[in-house]
């Protein structure tokens, strides 16, 4: 801002707030330097300020901040009710739709000069010298034309207050707000403009069905289900962001799914970057891992000994099993990861009677099991036993046993226990969780997912892994609000199963049955051959004409693909990583991963590369009809990640 604009700007600000004479003059200096930042808005409250009171809001950019002139730090008490009265001041204030989140406005003790600047999570303490830095510095949270909308909506409410603006400042020209929004952002409807943006809009903004899952208070375990694209992730973050500024404690966030928790943890530090500290987000395995070694308690993870007591173990079952029709040497890996060690089955009989869900397809008699268990199982376990080796289900076990015989003490125990992806948990993982959480009936744990999305097989319902759940402690959340409705529309069409549950055996709401909120979008499909996709992908990307700085993911179903789809991408010119290694700051290249790998991720544009589907899913049976199922839900993740454009490319030999 030229010197001579910010002069007038400022003499304007002096004026104005002279007039407020319930402030001091040093309080009104506090209020007049900020106004002499563009796109700032302060409603200055006509009483006298108090330590325990709440002298104005602040709103730009970057937020909402409650202003409170003291002198001495506040207790933890009295702290409290500031913000108890700052939230129920912005409760319920909707913008073009879209309801203001209370609790993502920051506490602000604006303190003498020379108090030592403090972010402890639950409020910001500044002087004058660093009261505007503070507030201008942070990221930013939104558009100016949400926030000027905002503003306008509080001054209504708020009739004891006055309403200044920066920009009401008088000048020969309208200040230049630095591109902050195009004519386009202008004309668009606010709500639509809101969901259509990524994680970044849903900081300060959610639909009111989702705010009233935030604020919802459970007395024990609770469940999150829905379709995908219905936020079901955003909304834990934001119960996490919520209690965090209201209690003590450690807080965890983990998944089944290894690079979830990174992406999350991004996207929580927008939320509540005070609290960054407090909160672990972590995969499940890696949790285990490392609580393991810190407790002392010995155990040997070694991958290839795994392979080699499954390799050996599969040349004395191998060639009876391969004539199982529908099955591959993986299928029967699975059978010990996902049913017999997945649910600690530790005898025969037992395995014997046990559903196998997920895999009914392939009708196993109790001789067939018997066959598996002691030509398969016990072969594989044995050789593992030898050589003193555990696989990942055994790390799980091993940190339940430990929990249970001795919970985490004061020092290690979180105060909140958020999973994300639960339908792909196995009842030993779920169990685990559970025991992380306190292992009772009043657990605070939140398990979030969705039985459509479910790409592993051996799934089981809370209730089994002794998670309680009664009192209506779940919640469905219906509305799509990340697919725009062409990409909605076309994932809709995926036979990916219609009989899906809530997680705990009641009847699920499945991805047909959302409703669209965004317009527009494009879907786009091919039938194509192995030997023409190498060329037909790079093309399909130029040609998708997307934004620079779109999220671009090429989405495959096995890790072998990623490699082979990477140097596609190289070859014809474009930067592309794995999605493994996405740590989150690469915004240009194309990320290539697998469907597991980008489950609770979304992306601009999708291009899914997949088998070519059976022309009748209900014409198959068992095991071939267990495989199409499994391909059919893989597709319905893989397009249901594409917010605004996709491109499914089916192949055939």
């Amino acid at each position: 801002m030229p010197n001579i604009h910010r002069e007038r700007v400022a003499r304007w600000a002096e004026r104005t707030l002279a007039e407020q004479r319930q402030l001091t003059p040093g309080q009104r200096r506090f209020l007049a330097a900020l106004l002499t930042n563009p796109g700032w808005h302060v409603l200055v409250d006509r009483g006298s300020p108090t330590p325990d009171r709440i002298a104005a809001f602040a709103l730009g950019r970057t937020g909402v901040f409650a202003l409170v002139f003291t002198e001495t730090l506040p207790s933890s008490a009295d702290v409290m009710k500031i913000r108890s009265e700052a939230e129920r001041t912005f409760a319920e204030l909707v913008v073009g739709g879209a309801q203001f989140v209370p609790h993502s406005l920051d506490i602000m003790l604006l303190m003498p000069h020379g108090s030592r600047p403090v972010a402890d999570g639950h409020h910001l303490v500044v002087d004058e010298t660093s009261f505007v830095d503070t507030l201008v510095r942070r990221e930013k949270r939104m558009r100016a034309e949400r926030v000027s909308e905002l503003a306008a909506t509080a001054a209504e409410k708020l009739s004891t207050h006055r309403y200044l603006c920066a920009d009401d400042a008088p000048t020969a020209e309208n200040v230049d707000a630095g591109g902050l929004f195009d004519q386009d952002d202008l004309h668009a409807d606010a709500r639509t403009a809101a969901l259509a943006k990524p994680f970044s809009d849903w900081v300060t903004f959610l639909d009111p069905e989702q705010l009233t899952l935030v604020h919802t208070t459970f007395t024990g375990p609770a469940r999150f289900s829905g379709p995908a694209g219905t936020g079901k992730s955003v909304v834990a973050l934001h119960r996490m962001a919520y209690f965090a500024k209201r209690n003590p404690g450690r807080l965890l966030f983990t998944t089944f799914v290894k690079s979830l928790p990174a992406y999350h943890e991004r996207n929580f530090a927008q939320l509540e970057p005070h609290a960054a500290n407090r909160v672990q987000f972590k995969g499940l395995h890696a949790w285990a891992t490392a609580f393991l070694r810190r407790r002392k308690v010995e155990f040997e993870l070694d991958n290839d000994a795994i392979q080699h007591a499954f390799g050996k173990a599969w040349q004395g079952a191998g060639g009876v099993l391969d004539r199982v029709e529908g099955t591959d040497r993986s299928y029967w890996k699975d059978e010990i990861d996902r049913v017999i060690k997945g649910r600690r089955i530790t005898n025969l009989t037992t395995y014997k009677l046990v559903r196998r869900v997920g895999r009914e397809g392939i009708s196993l008699r109790p001789a067939r099991r018997q066959f598996v268990w002691e030509n398969l199982y016990q072969p594989y376990q044995e050789i593992l036993d030898a050589r003193h080796v555990h696989d990942f289900n055994d790390v799980i076990s091993l940190a339940v046993d430990e929990l249970r015989a001795r919970p985490l003490d004061s020092t290690e125990a979180y105060a909140m226990v958020v999973v994300d992806e639960v339908q792909d948990f196995t009842l030993t993982q779920l169990q685990l969780v559970h025991q992380i959480a306190g292992g009772d009936s009043d657990a605070p744990l939140l398990l979030v997912g969705d039985g459509q999305q479910q790409v592993y097989a051996g799934g089981c319902t809370l209730s089994e892994a002794g998670i309680p759940l009664a009192g209506g402690r779940g919640r469905v959340l219906r509305t799509n609000y990340r697919n725009r409705e062409a990409v909605l529309r076309y994932s809709q069409r995926i036979d990916a199963g219609n009989a899906v549950d809530d997680l705990d055996g009641g009847a699920g709401v499945i991805l047909r049955d959302s409703d669209p909120t965004l317009l527009d979008g494009r879907a786009d499909d091919v039938h194509a051959s192995r030997r023409d996709i190498d060329r037909l992908l790079p093309l399909a990307i130029r040609n998708a004409r997307l934004k620079p700085g779109s999220e671009i993911a090429v989405i495959v179903n096995w890790p072998s693909e990623v490699h082979r789809y990477l140097r596609v991408l190289r070859r014809a010119g474009f930067d592309a990583i794995s999605l493994e290694d996405d740590d989150g700051s690469q915004v240009g290249p194309v990320k290539v991963g697998t469907v597991r790998r980008a489950k609770g991720m979304d992306f601009t544009a999708v291009f899914h590369i997949t088998a070519e589907p059976p022309a009748d899913l209900g014409a198959l049976s068992g095991g071939a009809r267990d495989r199409a199922e499994m391909l059919a839900r893989q597709l319905l993740v893989a397009t249901s990640r594409a917010r605004d454009y996709l491109w499914v490319a089916y192949l055939s030999d």
